[in-house]
């Protein structure tokens, strides 16, 4: 696998030993009840997007690009974006997400990498990036700012490291990420 995909990131900073996975020995891990439910439901909230109002972006002139594939050879990263909030001089991207928890910094390093890839590809700033939390309708606003560019960069280094190398990184520190991952079975030294 050359690139990197922008979910990568997230999963870099939920668990380095998912990106392995995928990218090392793609095919082994079994897609959970939990990533089918997030699929219909990002479907379900694309449809209700369209009728809310564009103010709690503070964006009411915004034109809306629902999933977007974007790449950038550049950055050597690419991904489909959720949302894209365009206006005449800058650009803003929403990610959907099932969740019930507060944005991680997985959160972040996912919206960093869309944040870059909406700049490359419309050639405007974007110094803001939204968590939408689909089950209590909640937006998070994260700040897109060089702290977070950079941690993309760092983080995609890594990818690209392990990738070529095929480098078998650390598990996460957080255990409880472990039991509903689809990729338990293969960290033996976890249980």
């Amino acid at each position: 696998m050359s690139g990197v995909i922008v979910t990568d990131l997230k999963q870099w900073g939920y668990c380095p030993r998912i990106v392995y996975y995928r990218r090392v020995m793609p095919g082994v891990g079994k897609a959970t009840f939990k990533m089918e439910e997030a699929r219909q439901a990002q479907e379900m909230i694309e449809r209700l997007e369209l009728r809310r109002g564009l103010h709690e972006y503070g964006l009411e002139s915004a034109q809306r690009h629902f999933g977007m594939w974007l790449t950038d050879d550049g950055l050597g990263l690419a991904g489909k974006v959720d949302l894209v909030l365009e206006t005449e001089r800058l650009a803003a991207v929403v990610d959907f997400k099932l969740t019930s928890g507060e944005p991680g910094e997985n959160h972040r390093l996912q919206l960093g990498g869309y944040a870059m890839l909406v700049e490359a590809a419309f050639r405007k700033s974007v110094d803001v990036g939204f968590v939408f939390r689909i089950p209590d309708n909640r937006l998070f606003v994260i700040q897109v700012d060089e702290v977070l560019r950079e941690h993309v960069h760092k983080a995609l280094r890594s990818i690209s490291e392990i990738s070529e190398q095929q480098l078998f990184p650390p598990a996460t520190a957080v255990r409880a990420r472990c039991v509903e991952c689809e990729y338990a079975n293969y960290c033996s030294d976890v249980w």
